[in-house]
């Protein structure tokens, strides 16, 4: 029995380093909705994305870049945890050693719609500004109201 196996080769076209990076940025999808990823590996064509959501090949996105800013990018291949995409405008040596050296940007929550501003965030007790917004205009109204009892009482004895 005789079986006939064919295979495709695809020729490695890469002529730029790949850096390792493994860092936490934003994604926004073709709608704008931010999607944290995680970026593997970056060089000056392109990036590896880890991510539970996958776009689409051939999708557009924009990617936030540790040092260097948001980029746009296309999706050119993906399987079940990450993707690869090519920037529209490849990036310089220049700033692709500034990303190696920026320090991560702060990964933070993003708002679901329909359930409302995230809590303020206050380091040890400290009050936000919020609270002294409302501390303020509280302390002023009882000022106030203070001044007109006192100018009452002394219209009343006179």
């Amino acid at each position: 029995m005789q079986t006939n196996i064919a295979a495709k080769i695809y020729p490695l076209e890469r002529t730029v380093d790949r850096f390792v990076v493994n860092r936490p940025s934003t994604m926004r999808d073709q709608e704008g909705a931010p999607i944290d990823v995680v970026i593997e590996d970056i060089s000056e064509t392109g990036c590896r994305i880890r991510s539970d959501a996958i776009p689409a090949i051939d999708d557009e996105i924009r990617i936030g870049i540790a040092g260097i800013g948001i980029r746009n990018a296309r999706v050119i291949w993906s399987d079940d945890r990450s993707f690869g995409c090519t920037f529209d405008d490849a990036l310089s040596a220049h700033n692709v050693a500034m990303t190696m050296e920026a320090a991560t940007l702060v990964q933070g929550v993003f708002e679901k719609p329909g359930i409302g501003p995230a809590p303020e965030a206050t380091p040890d007790g400290a009050l936000g500004p919020r609270s002294k917004l409302l501390i303020i205009v509280g302390a002023a109204a009882f000022s106030w109201l203070l001044f007109l009892g006192a100018a009452k009482l002394i219209q009343f004895l006179l």
